[in-house]
């Protein structure tokens, strides 16, 4: 018992987000870039000669963590290589935020994959058990030899063993479960971007993590942000502010 406490406290630890301020991003197109809409998500429009990026702003709350959507496309007549490596971000300060590789993600759904089939495992060792309890009373009288006797008894008893049937039911759903919390892990992994080549003509894109530095948390005044987006030689940069909310 005592394991199942330590384990599901470390699950708890993993999955809790952490105490942190709010924020909205919103970006800040400049006079030469296009803001656009789509399905109530603003994004911007970067465009050179060789390349365009359009960085897409993130739904939602953003705490410790966030994630931005980039889409470039290869305008010149020679592939070239585009990844996480390719995005920095900073705060108007010089702040560094940090871009999360795909590889750290992995690993941390990996550990989360880990400790969720601990607990299930753990969960599943008390599946169909049950307990009952009841009182009991009776009285009795006989005789031994010639001495008669009478008398009378009462008291608590306890039964407890376990279902077969309900414990298959309860591990069937508890695995049905962690299945499904597994597979939506992975999908989401797969949102973000891995270094890809992209051809002349083609585009690519996908997700990008970000994490925030602590010090945006202590604050009170909206935090300006910038990111930088390489695409071959060209380089793409995005005004944003975080929003406190």
């Amino acid at each position: 018992m005592r394991s199942y406490i330590y384990c599901a406290f470390a699950l708890a630890l993993i999955a809790a987000p952490a105490n942190a301020a709010k924020f909205t991003m919103q970006l800040k197109p400049t006079a030469e870039q296009i803001s656009r809409m789509q399905g109530g998500i603003a994004s911007v429009d970067s465009h050179t000669a060789l390349s365009s990026v359009r960085l897409v702003q993130p739904e939602g709350d953003l705490k410790k963590r966030g994630a931005v959507q980039i889409i470039v496309m290869n305008h010149g007549d020679q592939p070239f290589n585009f990844g996480p490596e390719n995005v920095t971000a900073r705060l108007a300060d010089g702040t560094a935020v940090a871009i999360i590789s795909y590889d750290q993600l992995a690993r941390e759904e990996k550990s989360r994959q880990t400790w969720r089939a601990i607990a299930a495992g753990l969960a599943s060792m008390n599946s169909g058990q049950y307990s009952t309890t009841g009182t009991y009373s009776g009285s009795s009288h006989g005789t031994v030899g010639t001495t008669s006797y009478s008398g009378f008894h009462s008291g608590m008893a306890t039964v407890s063993g376990t279902d077969p049937v309900a414990a298959a039911i309860e591990n069937r759903r508890i695995f049905d479960n962690l299945a499904a919390r597994n597979a939506a892990g992975r999908e989401a992994l797969q949102q973000n971007i891995r270094t890809t080549t992209v051809d002349p003509e083609q585009m690519f894109g996908g997700s990008v993590a970000i994490e925030l530095p602590k010090s945006v948390h202590k604050g009170t005044a909206d935090v300006p942000m910038i990111f930088t987006v390489t695409v071959g030689g060209d380089v793409h940069t995005f005004d944003a502010v975080l929003k406190r909310r």
